[in-house]
């Protein structure tokens, strides 16, 4: 008999909620866990932005961190009509909300000061 690992199994066995986000009007289903590649690419993003670095490169890797959360088509239905940096406060703030953080309110409602703060190698305003 062979000493095998299943973690098809695993994943396949996973509840598999969904996420509701309401972005420009227009309501948007993700799935309730984070890709492992969402977190990876923002923490490249974060370390891009923290040294001061290209700032295409920080866009490139914020636009690949939505595509695997959101799914590119998704992302191609509103990318056109937000900024790269709300992007970004979208993705930590679907993190914070699929994680159980503070800010994980029924019906919460972003303002435009939460963008101005906890954005990846930018200083909070207070």
């Amino acid at each position: 008999m062979e000493n095998i690992l299943d973690f098809d199994l695993f994943l396949k066995e996973k509840e598999h909620k969904t996420l509701t986000v309401r972005i420009l009007g227009e309501e948007y289903s993700i799935p309730a866990t984070i890709p492992a590649i969402v977190p990876l690419k923002m923490a490249r993003a974060e370390r891009l932005r923290d040294n001061g670095l290209r700032n295409a490169e920080y866009t490139r890797l914020i636009f690949e961190a939505a595509d695997a959360m959101f799914g590119q088509q998704q992302v191609d239905r509103f990318a056109d009509r937000i900024s790269a940096q709300d992007l970004a406060v979208l993705i930590q703030k679907c993190f914070e909300r699929i994680n159980g953080g503070a800010d994980a309110q029924e019906g919460e409602e972003l303002t435009d000061e939460q963008s101005r703060s906890s954005l990846p190698g930018r200083p909070s305003k207070k």
